[in-house]
């Protein structure tokens, strides 16, 4: 029992720390403010003695004082059925909590165990194309690309499924910190960087902004900009051009990847952040149509908002705006 007790303690701990409140706390204060004019009725009755003896001894003594017993026993057991329920709403919590992280424990297992043996499969197939095993004819090369080519995107979708369950069980933790999002942005640019040069597309950045910090998730908010970037690279036209801008007021910060290309045609826009969904026209970009569904969430995780604008065969425009502190909520106009 004193085991149980302790446990229920280090449980109610656990839950406060992780919701950054204590809402039993706030309801005990609105109860005892609650109860203070009452209580100072029953202090002067209690006071004027004169008073609360005609009072109760009067013809409607004994209706009074019944009405008072019930009064103050309604708002105890009112108090009680209110701190229970919550109390059983914050175990829920917790409970679901953890479900959710041995949810991830399995994805993450089941994910490991089906990538290993990819992995080794893709190898023992890139080994015949390069001839480890003996000379491979043009049909049998050929024939090995493709599944190659077809484990790739197996092995791209299970990262996205992982990424996308992590995503959703952590969806209402945030390890906030002030974030420089002019760094992230160039440290995401220098990644990208060799992709845009090997297809020989002209890679560009402005900075219309000094001061571009953010209360957020650096480790999200880089995903979101990765995100953005890579696909801004595998949607370009070859030599095409990448803009990227990035520019703030006191309130938001907001950026801007620009991409030339065969666009998104407008009766697809809005299927563009849904899951599954691949709206390109080009039928050789590989992937799953998870990441712009991620960022989408990691966007709205930091009470920001992302639009898409395209002209077909000539641009496609993702801009988002983040809220510098994440108590205030952008708002698209």
């Amino acid at each position: 029992m004193i085991f149980q007790k302790k446990k229920s303690k280090n449980d109610y701990k656990i839950i406060v720390s992780e919701l950054k409140d204590n809402p039993l706390r706030k309801i005990k204060i609105c109860f005892a403010l609650m109860a203070i004019i009452p209580f100072l009725v029953l202090f002067y009755l209690l006071i004027g003695k004169n008073f609360l003896y005609r009072l109760f001894l009067g013809a409607n003594g004994l209706i009074i004082g019944i009405a008072i017993f019930i009064s103050l026993l309604g708002f105890l057991i009112a108090y009680q059925l209110i701190v229970n329920m919550v109390k059983k709403l914050l175990f829920y919590f917790l409970e679901k909590r953890r479900a959710d992280e041995e949810k991830l424990e399995i994805i993450s297992g089941f994910s490991h165990d089906l990538k290993t043996p990819l992995a080794v499969i893709r190898t023992g197939l890139q080994n015949m194309v390069d001839g480890v095993a003996g000379v491979l004819d043009k049909t049998q090369q050929r024939m090995a690309s493709i599944c190659i080519k077809a484990l790739d995107r197996a092995t791209s979708f299970i990262n996205q499924i992982f990424e996308l369950a992590k995503l959703k069980i952590t969806i209402s933790n945030l390890n906030r910190e002030l974030v420089d999002f002019k760094y992230l942005v160039k440290n995401e640019l220098s990644e990208i960087a060799a992709l845009a040069d090997k297809n020989s597309q002209k890679l560009s950045c402005r900075i219309l902004s000094a001061d571009s910090k953010i209360w957020g998730d650096k480790e999200k908010l880089s995903r979101v900009i990765m995100n953005l970037l890579s696909n801004a690279v595998k949607y370009a036209d070859e030599k095409g051009r990448i803009d990227v801008a990035l520019s703030s007021d006191s309130d938001v910060v907001k950026l801007a990847v620009i991409n030339t290309g065969p666009g998104i045609p407008q009766d697809k826009l809005d299927k563009v952040f849904a899951k599954y969904q691949r709206v390109s026209p080009r039928a050789k970009v590989e992937g799953a149509g998870l990441g712009l569904s991620l960022v989408k969430d990691i966007i709205e995780l930091h009470k920001g908002y992302i639009t898409v604008k395209s002209i077909p065969n000539k641009e496609t425009e993702f801009k988002i705006i983040l809220p510098r502190d994440l108590r205030v909520s952008t708002r698209s106009n």
